[in-house]
């Protein structure tokens, strides 16, 4: 009984020293996953080189106008603050953009762009969209996920 007892604990103390999921906006302010708690959260990685990326956005900057859900727009390839700052303005972005997300995220990095994932209020890994969204998969998500 002892040592299941010590292989439980080792599996706790495992388990809890995960690095937390955190991520940096392109102004360099620092977010955790766990601010979103209780929100409906839409993560979109893109890249400017991606033209259904691109096609996309005027969607997601729409979404991100509403109550729900939060939308984080990830840019797939390591960009400087400045070289971000200017795809922002250039493309009207009304979502926050990740310049860099960190730690223990509910999914993987994509291979396929542009890629969504719905994260649920309780920080867990609801659905994954790859290629690009339209607004029938807009309408959808919201009525499976966070009810419009």
């Amino acid at each position: 009984m002892g040592r299941h007892k010590a292989v439980l604990l080792a599996v706790f103390l495992i388990a809890g020293c995960r690095e937390a999921a955190t991520l940096t906006l392109v102004d360099g302010q620092q977010q955790a996953l766990t601010d979103y708690r209780g929100r409906w959260l839409v993560v979109n990685y893109f890249a400017e080189w991606c033209a259904p990326c691109l096609r996309e956005l005027p969607l997601l900057n729409e979404l991100a106008q509403t109550a729900e859900p939060a939308v984080l727009a990830v840019s797939f390839d390591s960009m400087p603050s400045q070289a971000l700052q200017k795809l922002i303005a250039r493309y009207d972005l009304q979502m926050q953009v990740v310049a860099e997300l960190a730690g223990n995220w509910p999914f993987e990095p994509p291979r396929v762009l542009p890629t969504t994932f719905i994260i649920s209020p309780q920080g867990e890994l609801a659905s994954q969209h790859q290629g690009e969204l339209k607004a029938e998969d807009i309408v959808s998500l919201a009525s499976q996920y966070w009810g419009r």
